[in-house]
């Protein structure tokens, strides 16, 4: 979580690296917000704006694929969107993959019982009354032989004492939260239990349908609850593939307006044909451009100067040396989470020898240990690949190859005529490290 900044004349090192947290903005930060259209696709408005616009002008149920680099800012973007649908008084379910997922090992089902749960928690929270029969259903829906034998004796004896009394949302929402918690924390029987939920979806959906329902006829005519799913460009990629391969479909068949993040590698392999059907007009966020196509050493100054701008929010530039939060920006490429990291890891290094400023050795030294962690992300088979881009081919291809490298950060594909590139930082390992890609 990135901190509020303190006052200037109190800052030390450490306080900037913890400014500098990569990751996506809480509401409580939002001073820090930058407005980045001008320099993504310059249409007179921000993306959030655009989504926004999407759901509260949609005449039915509104499916919105976001697709984006990890890093490019989606997150804070959808978190834009959620203070924008807050004040509308138009409530949102938000799913993060880093905090309800276990990111090596997930599927469908494990997001789907997490929407159950927070539904039905919005539910609770709101005093809404939910009825025994749909109570009813989801209980029939969920108890399955390993559920049963890890809801644990409470609920057993609830059950046991009386039906009528048991058959209660905050019964409901018991059993639910452990099955979420289990699919995340759970051990090696998470495939039974998944296994065991699987043909109970459509049960499940029918009931999750009747709640939702009942909870958008209480925000009429103001609109519809909102479920938004980011993150999944932090899973593992093979589980990402399943879900928007084979599963995403469960999820389109919820009865309310759906946002959800899809990681760039996913939208440019044969996968987006099967998206198609569900996300008619994908929301695509361009990455901030910060050199020109096939002049990695020309800066666009443009995107410097927006990036530049987002740095200066959260601290004063007086506290680097000429030129390094010029470096800081060329070696993040226009990725806003790896200029937030070369920021954090720069100024820590200079807190560490005891600088008064973060000076262009710090960053240095930050900036090499990020490239040989980046470099060695790319197996060995893709180095053809980086070796192609590296030598002068920025074309976009839709090749497994070029797939993985984007899922990895290694490579970057920018707006315009859409075009790829290296990370700056690991085009310049290679630079440093003369044959690396040879056989």
């Amino acid at each position: 979580m990135v901190s509020k900044a303190p006052a200037s004349a109190d800052m030390t090192l450490a306080d900037i690296s913890n400014l500098f947290h990569p990751f996506a903005l809480t509401e409580e930060q939002m001073d820090f917000y930058q407005k980045t259209d001008s320099v993504r696709g310059n249409e007179g408005f921000e993306f959030h704006d655009l989504l926004y616009q999407n759901i509260k002008s949609a005449d039915k149920n509104s499916h919105l694929l976001v697709v984006g680099h990890g890093g490019c800012g989606k997150s804070t973007e959808l978190g834009m969107l959620t203070l924008k649908l807050k004040n509308a008084g138009l409530p949102s379910i938000g799913i993060e993959a880093r905090e309800d997922l276990d990111l090596n090992n997930f599927s469908h089902i494990d997001i789907f019982m997490r929407i159950v749960e927070c539904l039905l928690k919005y539910a609770e929270d709101n005093g809404m009354q939910v009825h025994k029969k749909l109570i009813s259903s989801f209980y029939e829906a969920l108890a399955t032989k390993t559920t049963i034998k890890y809801w644990g004796k409470e609920v057993q004896a609830e059950v046991g004492a009386e039906v009528e009394a048991a058959f209660s949302l905050p019964f409901i929402l018991k059993i639910t939260s452990k099955i979420s918690a289990f699919l995340k924390i759970g051990s090696g029987q998470k495939e039974e239990l998944r296994k065991e939920i699987a043909p109970q979806i459509p049960n499940i959906t029918r009931a999750l349908n009747a709640m939702i329902d009942e909870i958008n006829d209480s925000l009429a005519p103001k609109g519809k609850i909102i479920i938004i799913i980011d993150g999944l460009e932090k899973c593992r990629s093979d589980n990402v593939k399943d879900l928007f391969r084979n599963d995403i479909s469960s999820l389109a068949n919820i009865n309310t307006h759906l946002v959800i993040t899809c990681p760039i590698n996913v939208y440019r392999s044969p996968i987006a044909t099967i998206l198609q059907g569900y996300f008619v007009n994908p929301a695509i966020m361009p990455m901030i451009k910060t050199h020109y196509r096939g002049f990695p050493d020309k800066p666009y100054e443009d995107g410097i100067r927006v990036i530049k701008e987002l740095i200066a929010k959260r601290v004063d530039p007086s506290y680097f040396e000429d030129g390094v939060i010029e470096s800081i920006i060329a070696m993040g490429g226009g990725n806003l989470r790896d200029t937030c990291y070369l920021v954090r890891e720069s100024a820590f290094v200079a807190y560490m020898r005891e600088r008064k400023t973060v000076d262009m050795s710090s960053f240095e030294h930050a900036a090499k240990k990020f490239a040989t962690d980046l470099f060695f992300r790319a197996e060995y088979k893709y180095f053809p690949a980086i070796k192609a881009i590296y030598d002068g081919d920025h074309r976009t291809r839709n090749e497994a190859d070029l797939s993985e490298l984007l899922y990895a950060g290694v490579v970057f594909e920018y707006n315009g005529e859409h075009w790829l590139d290296l990370h700056p930082l690991i085009r310049n390992y290679i630079k440093n490290h003369p044959g690396v890609l040879d056989d």
